[in-house]
């Protein structure tokens, strides 16, 4: 279990290490032409999100009024203006009944849901150099860089642990190649710039949503087959071939 824990902050410390350099890269506007656009979209998604929070707060407050009043409802217009055809269907000078309300707060989430998957989808697609440069790095540092340290990255050498053969053979660039498209997730990446050139809007979410539950399964069969295995040895391991040792001992 020691050396189980040793393996899980040196991975930490090469992700926060890798990830800083990720995007050191990419919130360059030279290096990635997307960014500006990415930024300025991401806060629109944000100033609409937390539009959307607070007019939900807003509108319970009305439901909870005796009466509504008309200085509500000019205040509600003036806050959230893409939400005018649902506010003009309270009646000023009547309680918002409960089923009224319920049919208000369901139609903006739909709406907001709808806008939601406009925002994911156009942000996918801006990120498209990020995620080139992301992978970029994460192969160069742990397939060459690691190949090259003979199966140590900074993280490894810190906690004192070695990438070697599982049957004592010389490890060549492609057994590191393999390892890290399965616990890095590369492949999964690689994917999804494909399928965010190729398929449409409503399919390219579907798709997400798949992606979303293999990667979470795929993070935890590795997690538990490192945890449970004799020779913890995840899914990567075998495939590559590989294994970690402690160099204590």
């Amino acid at each position: 279990m020691k050396d189980i824990f040793k393996r899980v902050v040196a991975y930490i410390i090469d992700i926060v290490l890798v990830s800083v350099v990720i995007t050191v890269l990419t919130s360059n506007s030279y290096i990635n032409k997307d960014y500006d656009k990415y930024t300025d979209v991401y806060q629109e998604y944000k100033n609409f999100s937390d539009n959307y929070n607070e007019f939900l707060t807003e509108i319970e407050e009305i439901y909870n009024e005796e009466v509504v009043t008309q200085e509500s409802i000019d205040l509600l217009l003036k806050n959230h203006s893409d939400y005018e055809k649902y506010i003009k269907k309270i009646n000023v000078s009547q309680s918002l009944s409960e089923g009224d309300y319920e049919k208000i707060t369901t139609d903006i989430k739909k709406y907001y849901e709808d806008r939601l998957i406009d925002y994911s989808y156009k942000l996918s697609k801006l990120s498209i150099i990020q995620t080139i440069i992301s992978v970029l790095c994460i192969l160069m540092y742990f397939v060459v860089i690691e190949y090259y340290l003979n199966g140590k990255t900074l993280g490894k050498k810190l906690l004192k642990l070695q990438v070697v053969s599982n049957n004592g053979k010389k490890l060549t660039i492609l057994n590191y190649l393999i390892r890290s498209l399965i616990l890095n997730e590369v492949i999964i990446s690689l994917m999804n710039i494909i399928f965010i050139l190729v398929l449409s809007k409503n399919n390219y979410i579907t798709y997400n949503q798949i992606i979303y539950f293999v990667t979470y399964t795929l993070e935890m069969a590795i997690l538990f087959m490192v945890m449970f295995n004799k020779d913890n040895r995840g899914l990567h391991d075998y495939a590559s071939n590989t294994k970690v040792i402690s160099l204590n001992g």
